[in-house]
């Protein structure tokens, strides 16, 4: 009796175990989704604050690469830290999902920082305009990924 009761305990302790820890997978999941969207959305707003202030000439060109190169390295290294987590195939699939759209804005927010380097170091209008371009489609992208409506 008493084996059938200590059995029956620790089988009651396991599956508690087991529904706490997938719990505890969600607020986990949940808290890094937000965080990477943010993440996300703020360096987009960054490199746009930057374009402004350079605009503005708050910044000389060199200090001004430097910024956007600082934004552009710390991007990429977030990129690839999610495409590893996808690689590792521990995700479920709507979540696996989410961290692959999320790499592909990752990379339309590089190429937005990328062109406003490009107009930092030529001053050309078409480098400009080049920059405005990815920066809308950008924006079109983060607001679909974070359901942001106008």
């Amino acid at each position: 009796m008493t084996s059938k009761l200590l059995i029956a305990l620790l089988s009651a302790l396991v599956l508690a175990t087991g529904s706490v820890r997938a719990a505890d997978d969600t607020v986990l999941l949940s808290t890094l989704g937000y965080t990477t969207g943010q993440s996300v959305l703020l360096t987009h707003m960054a490199v746009g604050t930057l374009a402004d202030a350079y605009g503005g000439k708050v910044y000389k060109s060199e200090q001004a690469t430097t910024i956007v190169n600082t934004y552009i390295n710390v991007t990429k290294g977030m990129k690839e830290q999610l495409t590893k987590l996808v690689n590792a195939d521990t995700l479920s699939k709507s979540d696996a999902q989410f961290v692959e759209n999320t790499v592909e804005v990752l990379d339309l927010v590089v190429r937005e920082a990328n062109d406003l380097k490009d107009y930092i170091a030529s001053g050309k209008q078409n480098d400009a305009q080049a920059y405005e371009g990815s920066r809308k489609k950008a924006w079109k992208e983060i607001k679909t990924l974070l359901s942001i409506k106008d």
